[in-house]
């Protein structure tokens, strides 16, 4: 049982769309070589080929090339594929830095992001309509100790320009990222964001994604800062820090939304990630999203219900120090421990 606060919260227990315990499985092998503790997620055993006879499943990594083939040889083969992502409280520092995550999703049936068709997270959402409680102690220990996805950047206050106008948030992305096209965005998304934040009255910040201040990646509006009245915040601090000074955030597929709407800030979405179209954001859906989500996130959801599902019905937590299974609240812990240590 997981304790919080004085409440109970009965332990989530086994999740059955995961592989079973006893079951082999092959992975290809830029996942092998680029996640070496994979293993230790199920059943601490060496993954074999996606080739290798005797395997009853196949897991993939992300929605590039190499997923597309796993899923590919999956079918032929007539063997049960398994979608893996980082979670969504992943981990003190980033994986582009060697950070290893403290938690994962396994999912049957696609990718959180991919808007196209429903993913085990899209319907534990469906069906989250008791878990507000849990939903809520999550919410309220994550903005207590000030944590999002990655949890590397120091909390301080941004140096940003004053100004009396609302601050809206345009965040940035990644040039590649897998989400955005996933969730039914494109470039011409981050541009349409742009034009609507300069056509307002309000002062138009540009955050752009830790892997881009850091220096490993390219983003979308990173060069495009410098157009109209928009300003870059370049500062590396934490996401909670920037959210303390902002009014409004605008978002493609970006976690960065989901944050804002843990700590009440008003979210726009230019695409459709997985906490859109529950009701709890101004959704900017163009006609083929609309029709791709036909049918599709029928119920209203809280935030609460939405951070239920996303932290703790859907992933899966380790310390990888020992490997041992964790819930939400531990993880939370841990990487509370993590800063304490390394400040």
């Amino acid at each position: 049982m997981a304790a919080v606060a004085g409440e109970i919260f009965p332990d989530i227990g086994e999740k059955p769309w995961h592989p079973p315990a006893d079951m082999r499985l092959g992975a290809a092998f830029f996942v092998r070589s680029d996640f070496p503790w994979l293993g230790h997620y199920f059943g601490s055993q060496k993954l074999a080929s996606i080739l290798s006879p005797g395997i009853g499943g196949i897991l993939s990594w992300g929605g590039r090339a190499p997923a597309k083939m796993a899923a590919r040889i999956a079918r032929f083969r007539g063997l049960r594929h398994w979608h893996l992502e980082d979670g969504f409280l992943r981990s003190m520092g980033l994986g582009k830095s060697g950070a290893i995550p403290l938690s994962i999703v396994i999912d049957d049936l696609g990718l959180p992001v991919d808007a196209n068709s429903p993913s085990r997270l899209e319907r534990l959402i469906e069906g989250a309509g008791e878990a507000g409680d849990l939903g809520r102690a999550i919410r309220e220990q994550i903005v207590l100790n000030r944590l999002s996805k990655y949890n590397h950047l120091p909390h301080r206050a941004p140096r940003i320009e004053q100004t009396k106008k609302r601050r809206i948030l345009l965040v940035d992305q990644v040039v590649g990222d897998v989400s955005v096209g996933r969730a039914l965005g494109s470039r011409a998304s981050f541009e349409k964001m742009l034009a609507d934040g300069l056509a307002s009255d309000a002062q138009c910040l540009i955050r752009t994604h830790p892997d881009v201040m850091a220096g490993l990646r390219k983003g979308y509006l990173t060069d495009d800062a410098s157009k109209g009245d928009a300003i870059l915040v370049g500062d590396e601090v934490s996401v909670a820090s920037i959210l303390d000074v902002i009014d409004e955030v605008w978002t493609v597929s970006s976690q960065f939304g989901f944050d804002a709407l843990l700590r009440g800030i008003p979210v726009r979405c230019y695409a459709a990630p997985f906490y859109a179209g529950w009701g709890v954001t101004e959704d900017r859906f163009g006609v083929y999203t609309k029709a791709a989500l036909a049918g599709r996130r029928t119920k209203l959801r809280t935030v609460d219900q939405i951070a239920a599902a996303a932290f703790s019905l859907y992933p899966t937590y380790r310390d990888p120090a020992d490997w041992r299974e964790l819930d939400v609240f531990q993880a939370i812990d841990l990487i509370v421990a993590q800063q304490k240590a390394a400040a």
